[in-house]
């Protein structure tokens, strides 16, 4: 039985399988756009967490990827004995690394006694002081010998319990201080229990110098071990410890560990092992301390790492909203061409839930198809995110080191459940009909969608505007990431959506009547085609339903993921450039002449020397007090320049002033004492154009005339201080020549530390530099900003091919079940360019309509919402103001793709269309019905 309904369901597939490819093709996306979500946080987050780890490692000597943990014998505590160091040496080599779960690349035990004090003699006179030579410990680590050079003598032999002297190596420099020579024999003073000073004879056997100080080997760093007496591990634990009661100090366990290793996947069994061997280990010696762990940094990745697939996933649901839907239209396409065999199987006597349990071994097996092949698909969807520079742009970058791991297939799993339950419905609501009752339900008017009924376009639109109000009242709701991140904050993602769904929703209710007005509107005035398809897109619109809103979605969405890329990128860049001026900033200096007084600086043109200059400004800037008819004085920042340079290298946007910056630079430049003061400046002092202030500049009182006002300049902030803009030779008139900045407008290509080289060569003291397009560069590397640009390009890009596909798929079954239809007309005397318009009309105003709502609703979208996303913390956090962009260039690529839906359908549906014989349409209409 189970064989004889798989062959039944094996030969359903293949024999539909031109119509089922859609559905197989939105399981797959479905599985390939999930799966990329976790993939690309954990490829991500784990490049990041590597290059953590390794960043360390240049700062200093030990990976972070290691573990120190040391335990010190502590006063008011029970001395460490031997059997417990014992055990808790046997754990830390056995055990501990099994528990951390990675490779283990370098592992060393320590220990040492106290400082001690080193005596060339043993006897009594010696033991009070008289021929004291320095202090000192007794020492050993794993391998000791393996890292320093011997430069004389030799590795020191294990002794045993009772020997006369044990044998150590001293540090080369440390055998010179206290004047003793290899072969020489020393003692070191104990004082045991009960204050009884015992001597322990040391044979200098070796004098060693590290071979390479940098190693990761160097837990400590080589200079500690000059002070100690190293000796091999057998001595200290079986001389040493065992015969000296309380001399041990200090107990040290270093373990290096692959940073390779550390994943997703075993992050949280790291963090776990971790703890483990801190319990552990203090179970056995009481405290101990880690004083180096990868803890830290693995729970802020881990944290951020759940942070990003949140958001992430916030961004995905409407795209996967819209494959779900899609996948439920392409579903129900092969449900619609088997209606009557459904109704036949009912009619002989299968029951509703063995015809789902058809279809739903159907989705099994092409879910099978999607678990083997999304995931590997997925892969390269993370990598082509990783990629993403902003919206519908790429550039090269290196590969994220992705591993497909179980989590993949859980979540590639939960997407297979979601897809076939999208695709089931429609199967079960047709199963319910037999024969009669579904040739009863084809011949009554089509009923309205379950959506319309329970008004869920209303219910979505009722809760974006309390979203909207939630957003507008409060700015910060719930906050996921870092306070003032754009991106921290979920309404500002989830809102925008729910709108738009809301408004498609409602455009597709409205949508018959519109087609209607327009109708009416054109009865007398357009031809038999354009008439004829109107009348037959009013009368059938729930024919259209489902793909006009997958298209109106689909744009919408498009044109507000553009918009929200070109924002956020276009207000970055001007925040960068704002605080620094231009694209280049060089803050230099001079020689002062202390006797005459004065500054000697490099001819300023010699900066155009610089072949990668442009060109290039002079910019002064200091605070001062101006003297006012009031008797105020406030402190106000001076930015002078010279105002025709700054014209061609300051950045400057329109909403700084109400006067372009070529007419405030020539009112500046009209006179030598002109002022731009800032309209906070103004305002707050009553102060107006024509005015005469002074101004107390490094001890001179300097008079100016205001001549215009702005809002906004580049490196000054009205929110918390008063600015002026004067002019510079005016300013060195007054108080005299000194050091000043240049502003450079630099070329496309040109790096800055090469412009920098160039200008020291000119004898230019360059203090420090900044250059504005690296720093935007920078954060648009900033993998959580590459997640949201990459997921909203290839949700978009997905969406847009569904849509298309969806549409071509469209096309053909309309035509195929409207061949009757078309038969009529010809018949009736249509002539075929009058089908062929007809039907091209009727293409290309639903596609015209669904595109210009769709672009509507996402730029009203965009002017709604985008503005909530300035949201930041912080002194100046909102200069410059937040300018909301609407991508047409973007928007533009957009239309240029949905025009291939057009250039592809109508070749192939006019071809159909001249071959068609009206015997022949009508026959297979009937067939169809």
């Amino acid at each position: 039985m189970t064989y004889s309904i798989l062959v039944l369901v094996t030969k359903r597939l293949l024999n539909n399988i031109n119509i089922v490819f859609s559905t197989i093709l939105g399981l797959v996306v479905t599985v390939t756009l999930v799966s990329s979500v976790p993939l690309y946080s954990e490829g991500m987050s784990e490049m990041l967490l590597h290059r953590a780890l390794r960043d360390t490692e240049s700062r200093q000597a030990q990976p972070r990827a290691s573990l120190l943990i040391r335990k010190f014998e502590q006063k008011n505590e029970t001395n460490i004995s031997l059997l417990q160091y014992q055990q808790a040496d046997e754990y830390m080599r056995v055990t501990a690394p099994t528990e951390m779960g990675i490779p283990l690349l370098l592992s060393t035990r320590y220990g040492q006694t106290e400082h001690m004090a080193i005596l060339t003699s043993g006897d009594e006179i010696s033991f009070s002081s008289r021929q004291f030579a320095d202090w000192g410990f007794i020492a050993f680590a794993t391998d000791f010998e393996k890292h320093v050079r011997i430069l004389e003598g030799r590795y020191a032999e294990p002794a045993k319990s009772g020997d006369p002297y044990i044998e150590a190596i001293i540090m080369t420099e440390k055998l010179d201080a206290i004047g003793a020579e290899v072969g020489d024999h020393l003692f070191v003073r104990f004082m045991a229990p009960g204050n009884e000073p015992q001597p322990i004879e040391v044979k200098i056997v070796g004098r060693w110098f590290p071979n390479d100080p940098n190693e990761i080997y160097w837990f400590y760093h080589p200079q500690y071990f000059k002070e100690g007496l190293m000796v091999p591990d057998e001595t200290f634990v079986d001389v040493i410890l065992s015969d000296y009661e309380e001399i041990g100090y200090e107990y040290t366990w270093f373990s290096v560990f692959d940073v390779d290793a550390i994943n997703a996947s075993n992050a949280r069994a790291i963090i776990t092992g971790i703890s483990e061997i801190r319990s552990n280990l203090g179970t056995i010696l009481g405290k101990v301390k880690i004083d180096i762990s990868p803890e830290d940094i693995l729970l802020r990745y881990l944290r951020d790492l759940f942070f990003l697939k949140i958001l992430l996933f916030i961004l995905s649901a409407p795209v996967i909203g819209i494959v779900l839907y899609y996948i439920g239209i392409a579903s129900s396409m092969v449900v619609d061409r088997q209606r009557n065999e459904i109704a036949v199987l009912k009619s002989r006597g299968a029951s509703t839930w063995q015809i789902i349990g058809i279809y739903l071994l159907e989705g099994g097996m092409i879910g099978v198809l999607a678990l083997v092949v999304g995931p590997v698909l997925g892969v390269y969807l993370a990598q082509l995110i990783a990629r993403t520079y902003t919206f519908l742009t790429f550039i090269g970058r290196d590969p994220l080191p992705i591993t497909i791991t179980t989590s993949t297939f859980n979540y590639a799993l939960a997407a297979i459940a979601l897809s076939i339950g999208a695709a089931l419905m429609p199967a079960a609501a047709t199963a319910r009909h037999s024969i009669v009752t579904f040739k009863q339900e084809a011949s009554r008017k089509l009923r309205r969608p379950w959506w319309q009924r329970f008004f869920v376009d209303i219910l979505l639109l009722a809760l974006s505007v309390y979203g909207y109000r939630l957003l507008q009242d409060q700015q910060q709701v719930i906050v996921l990431g870092e306070e003032g991140d754009v991106f921290s904050n979920p309404l500002l993602l989830i809102v925008p959506s729910v709108f738009m769904f809301g408004m498609a929703l409602l455009f597709v209710r409205l949508f018959p009547y519109i087609v209607e007005l327009v109708t009416r509107i054109g009865n007398r005035l357009w031809g038999v085609s354009i008439l004829l398809g109107l009348r037959h897109i009013s009368r059938s619109a729930g024919q259209y339903n489902s793909l006009l809103l997958l298209l109106v979605l689909t744009l919408a969405i498009g044109t507000f993921s553009a918009s929200v890329a070109a924002t956020l990128t276009r207000n970055h860049s001007d925040s960068v450039y704002y605080r620094i001026g231009a694209d280049m900033a060089f803050y230099e200096s001079g020689d002062y002449d202390e006797e005459l007084e004065q500054w000697y600086i490099a001819p300023f043109s010699d900066h155009l020397l610089v072949e990668e200059i442009e060109a290039v400004a002079r910019v002064w800037d200091s605070k001062g007090n101006a003297i006012l008819p009031d008797r105020a004085t406030p402190e106000i920042q001076i930015v002078a320049l010279d105002p025709w340079d700054a014209v061609n290298v300051m950045f400057w946007r329109p909403d700084f002033a109400h006067r372009s910056l070529v007419t405030l630079m020539n009112e500046l430049a009209a006179q030598p004492d002109a002022l731009l003061a800032s309209a906070n400046f103004m305002i707050d002092h009553k102060l107006k154009v024509g005015d005469r202030v002074r101004i107390n500049l490094r001890q001179r009182q300097i008079d100016f005339v205001i001549v215009d006002w702005v809002d906004y300049f580049p490196t000054q902030f009205p929110d918390t201080d008063y600015f002026a803009i004067a002019n510079l030779d005016y300013i060195f008139d007054n108080i005299g020549l000194g050091p000043y900045d240049a502003w450079v407008k630099a070329d496309a290509d040109a790096d800055i530390e090469v412009i920098e080289e160039k200008l020291r060569d000119l004898e230019f003291i360059v203090v420090r530099t900044q250059d504005s397009r690296e720093k935007v560069i920078a954060q648009r590397d900033d993998p959580q900003r590459t997640g949201v640009f990459g997921m909203l390009t290839v949700g978009f890009l997905i969406a847009i091919l569904l849509t298309i596909l969806g549409f071509l798929t469209y096309s053909l079954l309309s035509f195929q079940r409207r061949m009757q239809d078309f038969g009529i007309l010809r018949a009736m005397g249509l002539s075929i360019r009058q089908l062929i318009g007809l039907y091209i009309f009727e293409q290309g105003f639903l596609i015209v309509m669904g595109v210009a709502v769709g672009t509507i609703f996402g730029v009203m979208a965009s002017r709604i919402f985008i503005p909530f996303l300035q949201i930041k913390t912080g002194e100046h956090a909102n200069i410059p103001s937040f300018v909301v962009v609407t991508a047409w260039g973007d928007i533009a690529k957009i239309y240029l793709i949905l025009a291939v839906i057009l250039a592809i359908a109508v070749p192939v549906i006019i071809s159909m269309l001249t071959r068609m014989r009206i015997h022949e349409a009508i026959k297979f209409g009937e067939e169809q019905g």
